[in-house]
């Protein structure tokens, strides 16, 4: 569930030298002072200076190329050390500035359906913007959004294998902020791979989810599709606003009883705009009965979570929940 990280190395040893560092991976640009560099390992941006050593980058794009796949933790782990060695530090003991907790959905239905059912949360933004629904705060973003679309504007797609139509990526952001309000404490990059590190962070990322605040299904969830016809276009929209406003009953006892200079005829077309709404709203039980979109999307992260703890390679048998949440005897 790792994703893009940034860590950052200040103890340095004792024989450290930023330019042995950038040579290691061919230096790409230096700094004008002289103080430092940078350079790329596997794709992704390396700093040295005289004072630390930072990386920044996905972890999944630094061994697949992509991040529609999940790593596993002894993956994590082994990234890590890779990058310690190919560095010649130990970026293993570097700090945690920041970190991607993140999975790809298979949904039925296009991300987008599914993002509109999510509103907000105590003491966070929302924020809709490009097609990505955000929700943050200073030391926690939220985000959804259509991950094939997005792969396929940066060019990073598997190689082989067919992709899913409807992939909703769920995305949290921990800023630095937010680990150390979390653990009480900075946080080490050897720390990912922990159990009770990685556990925590799998709590924090559901939680989060669960506080959302979900829409109910409305007359919004439809496809160009359903309507067929102009009329059914125009039931469509009566059925919307009905939502909202009981239009048989304001016609009625606001329209058309506090009408301005009565007249006999005004019945029947009182009686003619009645039946429209009501044909409308007939239409509407049988066209408009969506699917539960929020129930399959707690429905999948549910079942991913279950996976992850009782199958997965990451899970943890009944003596190692004990252990790792300090519950044993």
């Amino acid at each position: 569930m790792y994703d893009k990280i940034r860590l950052k190395l200040y103890d340095l040893p004792v024989d450290y030298s930023w330019q042995a560092v950038l040579n290691r991976i061919g230096a790409q640009s230096y700094f004008a002072d002289n103080t430092g560099g940078s350079g790329v390992w596997r794709g992704r941006r390396v700093i040295a200076t005289e004072t630390y050593v930072s990386f920044e980058g996905s972890l999944p794009k630094c061994l697949y190329g992509h991040n529609l796949r999940t790593l596993s933790l002894k993956e994590v782990e082994g990234l890590i050390m890779q990058l310690s060695k190919d560095l010649g530090v130990p970026m293993c003991d570097a700090e945690v500035e920041f970190l991607e907790f993140a999975h790809n959905f298979n949904m039925e239905e296009p991300p987008i359906m599914y993002m509109r059912k999510l509103d907000a949360m105590k003491k966070f933004r929302p924020n809709d913007w490009s097609g990505t629904k955000y929700i943050e705060n200073d030391k926690i973003r939220l985000k959804f959004y259509d991950k094939i679309e997005e792969a396929k504007k940066k060019r990073e797609l598997p190689k082989f294998g067919r992709l899913p139509k409807n992939l909703l990526r769920y995305e949290v952001t921990f800023y630095k902020k937010g680990l150390d309000s979390l653990f009480g404490r900075e946080l080490t990059a050897k720390e990912l791979w922990d159990k009770k590190v990685f556990w925590t962070l799998v709590a924090e990322w559901l939680g989060y989810y669960d506080d959302i605040v979900k829409l109910p299904n409305d007359c919004w969830n439809v496809g160009f599709d359903i309507w067929g016809s102009a009329k059914n276009f125009t039931k469509w929209c009566i059925c919307i606003v009905n939502a909202r406003q009981n239009l048989s009953y304001y016609v009625k006892h606001v329209l058309f009883k506090f009408r301005a200079n009565p007249q006999p005829a005004d019945r029947v077309l009182h009686g003619q705009i009645q039946k429209k709404i009501q044909e409308a709203l007939e239409w509407g039980k049988i066209h408009l009965d969506a699917p539960n979109l929020t129930l399959e999307l707690t429905t999948k992260i549910e079942q991913y979570l279950t996976w992850l703890l009782e199958q997965s390679p990451d899970g943890m048998t009944i003596e190692e929940e004990q252990l790792v949440w300090g519950m044993a005897s």
